[in-house]
């Protein structure tokens, strides 16, 4: 977490003395971070590319991007969004047996990972679509990965943070991970669920990858809501501000 401390104290002296929007790209000493994601973290208008399908959060009353986990990281850290590469209904895996199924496989995170920018820190937040879609967790593979097993979730997981590391060597990652994932789906037996809770924090141990458990989300139609993205926010930001020192 070092590394990054410096270039965050001269964004913090610059904020003091600058009244210009702390969200303006151009302010170069800002820290910039980047998502990798679902409809958790997507809305209208803030994806990019802007092709990427949203979530119709005006469904559960959100009117406004200021809403969302990452707008509200964005304002209290002080950082500056890079690239939202978020897509409603994506999974981490190439996973696509299931209807809808050849729509979604090629939007998977392993098939969008390129398109990040140059963050110095990358959100991943995913994995509710492959646990509700039942992608089969597969075994635990850290290198020559087929096909077939990156059609799985631990493998395409451990693939995606490789590929992260090696393509964005001085930026922080970290995984956030919902602890309730689909628990309102009740034909998904907790052993699953566990399993697949488990798996990420193994693999992001194994990838130094930062996990940040996120409880209790407030949800509407199965998404977080106003509160519920309030909810993340504020939990990611305490967890930010420890490892900042801010």
């Amino acid at each position: 977490m070092k590394r990054l401390i410096p270039i965050l104290a001269i964004a913090l002296i610059v904020s003091a003395c600058n009244p210009n929007d702390l969200t303006d790209p151009t302010l170069v000493t800002d820290v910039h971070f980047s998502i990798l994601g679902d409809s958790f973290s997507s809305f209208t208008g803030t994806v990019d590319p802007d092709t990427n399908d949203v979530w119709p959060y005006e469904h559960v009353g959100m009117t406004s991007a200021v809403q969302m986990w990452w707008h509200k990281v964005a304002t209290e850290m002080e950082w500056v969004m890079d690239k939202n590469n978020s897509f409603s209904g994506a999974l981490v895996s190439n996973f696509d047996d299931f209807n809808g199924g050849p729509y979604y496989g090629p939007q998977s995170f392993i098939r969008r990972m390129d398109h990040l920018g140059t963050p110095d820190v990358i959100f991943v937040f995913g994995a509710t679509n492959d646990i509700y879609q039942r992608a089969p967790l597969g075994d635990f593979v850290y290198e020559a990965w087929t096909d077939d097993q990156l059609k799985t979730f631990r493998p395409a997981l451990a693939y995606v943070f490789d590929h992260l590391k090696r393509q964005h060597p001085n930026a922080e990652i970290y995984f956030l991970l919902d602890m309730d994932l689909c628990l309102s789906d009740v034909t998904i037996d907790p052993d699953t669920r566990q399993a697949y809770i488990e798996s990420i924090h193994r693999i992001s141990s194994r990838y130094n990858v930062n996990c940040i458990d996120i409880y209790d989300i407030h949800k509407a139609s199965w998404h977080p809501d106003a509160q519920g993205q309030d909810d993340i926010a504020r939990q990611v930001i305490e967890a930010l501000m420890m490892d900042f020192n801010v």
